[in-house]
């Protein structure tokens, strides 16, 4: 009888209990937890925040990854960026690039997931020469060098990195004959995707960057920016928190943009950039940037008196340039081709004459149009 009155007690003890307490004691099902490796790749991206570089996106266009390197807008002084198949005629590598510098005697290209560099004499190409010093990849690719010959943007997947493929930059040591330890250029130009082909236009200081950043299958976002001179980050004391993590993101171009000026600026010098392309395809004779919003067509629009000399001499410095051009072309070609032994020795010395005197007028070149530039700013200040 006891134990009957116990058992009642404790049936209706159970039925009078809430049903949010059953809820309770009830397993609940949890998500899964996520995988290390994106736990380690949200860390790394928290402690790259604080660095993120702050710059001005100009644009940005959704491309066929395929053919996305015809979206890099370079100016011929800033050289060439092409495909390995392209470049070697050959099937091996169809996802591989070159580099070749403005005066198309150097490259820079990926093989098997390395880089290598190889020089150019005649119309034969050096044996490639592995690059050394740059670190520990699992796999490397888009090589751009910039024209001091001695700074190289890269792309490699690296434990270290943000995920997938990562931008490095690094320099090349003369005195031990090898490449710096690479380093993470960080955000914004890395994420979780892919990040690839940095390269930058240090005549019209525009640069490019692709990522698959939020993209489809098969599409890559080519980013066109304005590369700062020294580096520039966004201060936690200026910005919160949640806007330097949309910068770093990407998440709108606009909001880079700042008052706007930057990049009209940077819109008029690609849009002049454009303009010299095309008039050389017209054979316009001449073109002349002055600034941002002005470029000369003509030898008569010049204002400063002394200009017109200096254009004439800047004529027939570019004439010698382009005959030196064709010279060293011809050398180099006989010299892989048909020089004997006993003229090697001799036509090599005479191709570094010819290429030291090259060097000297490209770079007289170079400072006779920042004098005639300077000159004719400012006069149209007056």
């Amino acid at each position: 009888m006891k134990k009957s009155i116990f058992y009642l007690i404790l049936i209706a003890a159970m039925l009078t209990t809430p049903a949010s307490a059953q809820k309770r004691k009830m397993p609940v099902k949890k998500n899964k937890p996520a995988p290390v490796v994106a736990v380690e790749e949200n860390t790394k991206f928290d402690e790259m925040l604080e660095a993120t570089q702050q710059i001005v996106i100009i644009d940005s266009v959704v491309v066929d990854k395929q053919q996305f390197l015809q979206a890099y807008k370079l100016s011929s002084e800033a050289g060439a960026v092409t495909g390995f198949n392209q470049f070697f005629k050959s099937e091996e590598q169809p996802y591989s690039t070159v580099y070749v510098n403005q005066m198309n005697n150097k490259s820079w290209f990926a093989n098997d997931g390395r880089l290598y560099t190889s020089d150019r004499l005649g119309n034969e190409w050096s044996e490639p020469i592995a690059l050394e010093g740059l670190g520990r990849f699992q796999r490397t690719n888009y090589p751009f060098m910039l024209s001091d010959g001695t700074t190289l943007y890269f792309a490699a997947i690296s434990s270290e990195g943000l995920g997938g493929l990562d931008i490095y930059v690094s320099r090349y040591d003369s005195e031990s004959g090898q490449y710096l330890l690479a380093e993470n250029i960080g955000l914004p130009f890395n994420s979780d995707a892919n990040d690839y082909m940095y390269a930058i236009d240090e005549l019209t200081n525009i640069g490019y960057f692709a990522s698959d950043r939020r993209q489809p299958e098969g599409k890559v976002c080519i980013y066109t920016f304005i590369p700062n001179q020294k580096r520039l980050t966004y201060s936690t004391e200026d910005y919160d928190e949640d806007i330097i993590r949309s910068r770093a993101k990407i998440e709108r171009i606009a909001d880079t943009w700042g008052d706007g000026n930057a990049r009209n600026e940077a819109l008029a010098r690609l849009e002049s950039i454009n303009k010299k392309t095309a008039s050389k395809k017209r054979g316009t004779e001449f073109t002349f940037i002055i600034n941002d919003d002005i470029t000369y067509n003509s030898p008569s629009d010049f204002r400063d008196a002394d200009n017109q000399d200096r254009i004439k001499e800047l004529n027939l410095m570019r004439k010698k340039y382009q005959s030196l051009t064709t010279e060293l072309e011809k050398l180099r070609n006989y010299y892989t081709q048909k020089a004997s032994t006993a003229e090697i020795s001799k036509l090599r010395e005479e191709i570094l004459g010819y290429e030291k005197e090259y060097y000297q007028i490209e770079n007289g070149i170079h400072e006779l149009e920042k004098q005639i530039r300077n000159a004719e700013i400012k006069m149209l200040k007056k």
